[in-house]
């Protein structure tokens, strides 16, 4: 971090916007979800699923879910390969 260059002011509004929006919409989404899911449960019950199948159904989804979904592994190479006859693009030593 550059601490001899000026922080913008409008930035700093900005995302203490961003944030303030966020804080205050987060009820508002969690109420819209909890209505999703009454619909969606109150679908599946007047279609004659029972809850069983219901349930087997989200944790089938949960399963498949967290197996797709997982970060990718970082791989890290343990010694670079050196390729002869090739020069290297590393800076020359002091």
């Amino acid at each position: 971090m550059n601490l001899s260059k000026p922080v913008n002011p409008i930035r700093n509004y900005a995302v203490g916007s961003v944030i303030t929006a966020l804080i205050l919409l987060s009820p508002v989404v969690a109420f819209l979800m909890v209505i999703a899911a009454e619909m969606l449960i109150d679908l599946l019950m007047v279609g004659g699923t029972s809850a069983v199948c219901v349930v087997a159904a989200g944790s089938i989804g949960l399963v498949l879910s967290r197996k797709f979904w997982r970060r990718p592994k970082v791989v890290h190479q343990a010694e670079p390969e050196l390729v002869p006859g090739e020069t290297s693009i590393a800076a020359a030593p002091m």
